[in-house]
């Protein structure tokens, strides 16, 4: 496995305070050089690589990174979430304030000493504490998926329904569930994915798309590329079909595009 170098440029000295969000009680440590967070973050890159890599994670490096779901023993991640699990101060404060570390010495000891616990899908604080911090973090961040709900609501007040979509739970989330509101009693679900290209006739759509495709028991496929969407069905009877990179939709799914 590929080994990044320094994170950031460690000449520059510069320190940061460390707490539990509690108040100010907490630490300063330094933000480059040795013992500081830049070395701390490229040796959680070089683990998240080494952990994520197989199932085809690739760190981002410059530019504008693109997202993609990756399949982890049969859940579903955004490449978003592992890429912001490095620098991320808010797991750095939860672990803090669960190990009730007090000096710097002790939060690099013992931070590295439980990678696994922290930034492993199989790690116990990283389903109760860092999954949900980096779901919500990316939630917050992603406006193409904010904008992807909105139109989805748009297209159903079109059909005469006054629908909310919701967020997902965590545990939704990495069953690939991206969104679900309530209608008539029942709940339903939709998954966001960008695409690339699409080509339909009149039997089915061809949409690609990037990363590892699914769509399981969702309700609703919403895809964008740009200020271009596409909202298709996924009823049980006549199901959204994955062959390589593309999704393939019978014709009828099609409500929108």
């Amino acid at each position: 496995m590929k080994k990044y170098g320094n994170f950031i440029n460690e000449s520059t000295s510069q320190t940061v305070f460390l707490n539990d969000n509690r108040g100010s009680r907490g630490f300063t440590t330094n933000k480059y050089g040795e013992n500081s967070i830049a070395q701390l973050n490229t040796k959680i890159l070089n683990y998240i690589s080494e952990v994520y890599g197989s199932f085809g994670f690739t760190y981002p490096r410059g530019g504008n990174a693109t997202n993609y779901n990756i399949s982890v023993e049969g859940k579903v991640y955004k490449s978003e979430y592992i890429s912001k699990m490095v620098n991320n101060y808010t797991i750095f404060k939860t672990f803090i304030k669960q190990k009730r570390i007090r000096d710097a010495k002790t939060f690099y000891e013992l931070i590295e000493a439980n990678f696994a616990d922290i930034y492993h899908y199989n790690g116990r604080f990283f389903r109760e504490q860092s999954l949900p911090i980096l779901i919500n973090t990316t939630r917050k961040g992603n406006r193409s998926e904010i904008r992807c709900k909105t139109i989805f609501e748009n297209y159903a007040k079109s059909k005469g329904l006054n629908i909310i979509v919701d967020n997902p739970t965590v545990d939704e989330d990495i069953t690939g569930i991206d969104g679900k509101f309530t209608h008539g009693g029942r709940v339903f679900t939709l998954q966001i994915k960008p695409f690339t290209n699409y080509n339909m006739n009149t039997r089915e759509c061809r949409i690609e798309s990037n990363g590892s495709l699914s769509v399981g028991s969702v309700d609703y496929l919403v895809l964008y590329k740009g200020a271009n969407y596409i909202i298709a069905k996924n009823p049980k009877s006549n199901q959204i079909k994955i062959d390589g990179t593309e999704f393939v939709v019978p014709s009828n799914n099609i409500t929108f595009i």
